[in-house]
């Protein structure tokens, strides 16, 4: 997938890390869970677009993320980052270059600052829909008339436009259908609003609970971006590729007429990303105002999304033991899956029975002082996972372990 190395960024101190199909980073409060998230949202969108140099213009690309994911003062004079990834390789800073072995025929090589160096393929093998779910998206449910807001280039409007395309696909004769929360979602065209359906009654998302204006756009942009617009967007036919190229030819032509150069660079962007290949999801706080149980099942209904029949990604930040509860229940389906197979469903009462993942597609991670935290042996960087894959059972335990402490002392004292 990619390896990506971090040292002395915010909290981050020193990092270097496999990304799998699905990450998760654990840790508390203030611990560089999000600067991570950031970064990688930030580099799977480097893979995206080819003209990434161009739009960093001459202040450079860590800049731009900085600016795009709000990460002012986060960087410093020792910071360096690198990431190696499918079609893209970047270094800021970075004083050790990793051996590569690229050959310059089949990479764009850009020396595009002093700092900065970006290697592009020349032919790209993955075109991701990048998408930054931030934890306050319930901000989406009840704050109005948000589509006249000034257009800001941060991951928070790239967030609301997306849900503004998203939440079209579900009508009052199609929902979305939230089986956990026993409620279906629709938007109304007709009175600009968020409707939220439970047992027969309608009710305003922004008059609902904090839950569901929490699930809600999340379901939806789970639902959305791993299939409906993987349906709707078919792959270019070869006309069409003939097509395409003329008419990028035309709109850069048109440049040189006035046409504004920002619209010319959004159209070229929309052509060029038109059939993507798969969707990088990068999901803060998925638990956020949940309860414990629909927090497990959110978790299922996520890891079902990425298996969608595309190869999506997801990065996940926590804090909550449940999602990993959630995780190691479809690791471990995956490792007896045979015998599941083997035996009458019917006789099961297994929630993920059918939600499986591979081990070595999943990394989950918790970061303590800057690093990755070990349990024993491994690298300084290496996984809280067994040698099955699974989350180690220590881990689990140490979460409960000061607060059953406590309450073991206390019953001592009780009559």
């Amino acid at each position: 997938m990619a390896r990506l190395i971090v040292r002395n960024v915010g909290p981050i101190k020193d990092v270097d890390i496999e990304l799998k199909k699905v990450n998760v980073f654990m840790g508390p409060q203030g611990c560089g869970k999000s600067t991570l998230a950031k970064i990688i949202s930030f580099c799977s969108w480097l893979e995206k677009d080819s003209d990434a140099t161009g739009k960093a213009e001459a202040s450079g690309l860590v800049h731009l993320m900085m600016k795009f994911h709000r990460m002012e003062g986060y960087f410093r004079d020792d910071s360096e980052l690198a990431y190696i990834g499918d079609d893209v390789a970047f270094f800021y800073r970075f004083h050790n270059p990793l051996p590569l072995n690229w050959n310059s025929n089949e990479y764009n090589i850009s020396h595009f600052r002093e700092d900065e160096f970006i290697f592009h393929k020349v032919q790209r093998s993955v075109n991701p829909k990048v998408i930054y779910i931030p934890a306050e998206r319930n901000f989406v449910s009840v704050v109005p008339n948000l589509q006249n807001y000034a257009e800001q280039d941060d991951s928070l409007q790239s967030f609301v436009n997306d849900w503004f395309v998203a939440k079209r696909a579900y009508t009052e004769q199609e929902p979305l259908k939230i089986g956990m929360l026993g409620i279906d979602y629709y938007y109304s065209a007709k009175t600009d609003s968020d409707i939220v359906v439970m047992e027969g009654q309608k009710i305003r998302l922004s008059q609902s609970s904090s839950g569901f204006q929490s699930v809600v756009p999340l379901m939806a942009l789970l639902s959305y971006l791993s299939s409906t617009i993987y349906e709707e967007n078919k792959p270019f036919s070869p006309a069409e590729n003939e097509q395409m190229r003329e008419i990028l030819s035309h709109v850069s032509s048109e440049a040189k007429e006035g046409m504004e150069q920002k619209l010319i660079d959004r159209i070229k962007g929309f052509l060029q990303g038109k059939v993507y290949t798969h969707t990088q999801f990068i999901v803060e706080e998925p638990e956020q105002n949940l309860f414990p149980n629909t927090q497990c099942q959110l978790m299922y209904h996520l890891l079902s999304c990425l298996n969608h029949g595309k190869a999506h990604r997801a990065v996940i930040t926590t804090h909550s033991p449940y999602i990993l509860y959630a995780l190691n229940n479809c690791l471990l389906a995956n490792i007896v899956r045979e015998d599941i197979l083997s035996e009458e469903k019917g006789d099961l009462n297994i929630s993920c029975a059918d939600v499986v993942i591979a081990p070595n597609d999943v990394g989950v991670w918790e970061i303590e002082k800057g690093s990755m935290k070990t349990y024993g042996e491994g690298s300084v960087n290496s996984t809280i996972q067994d040698k099955d894959g699974l989350v180690r059972q220590n881990y689990f335990n140490s979460v409960m372990g000061d607060v059953m402490r406590d309450f073991n002392n206390l019953l001592m004292y009780k009559d």
